[in-house]
């Protein structure tokens, strides 16, 4: 009995360990979205909690920027995605948004949902991130 036990906890076991990185690197990475139609914004929080389910949510730092139309998304009057938004803050990923977008489009900081940080400009936070040996990730869906 003590062996079938054993095999069936391996069992249950095995594919969680799969799911983890085998070298035990810390990833960091950081997305990308401007488009802001819903189906993009949607795909692009799946690919991070896709993501962070093969790595291990403890193994990759995750970040992700929104400009272009996709700023909206983060406002509080127009976002559809503010539970969505919340769920990836309070897990650990980190929100940001273009301070360029914001200005071009009249949006006032304090309109943006909770846990969003602001940065100067999307481009150059990509830009200062991949100098510091982040993988970036466009978002194409």
């Amino acid at each position: 009995m003590p062996l079938l036990c054993l095999l069936l906890l391996s069992a249950f076991l095995a594919p969680a360990q799969d799911a983890l990185p085998k070298d035990g690197k810390k990833y960091h990475v950081i997305f990308e979205m401007s488009a802001g139609e819903q189906p993009r914004l949607e795909g692009v929080i799946r690919n991070i909690d896709n993501l962070r389910i093969a790595l291990g949510p403890d193994q990759v730092n995750v970040e992700i920027v929104l400009h272009g139309a996709a700023i909206f998304s983060f406002t509080r009057d127009k976002s559809t995605l503010a539970p969505e938004w919340e769920r990836l803050a309070k897990s650990g990923v980190t929100l940001l948004a273009c301070n360029n977008s914001l200005k071009m489009r009249n949006i006032p900081k304090d309109s943006l949902l909770p846990n969003i940080r602001v940065v100067d400009s999307a481009v150059a936070e990509l830009v200062r991130k991949q100098q510091a040996g982040w993988q970036y990730i466009r978002n194409a869906n």
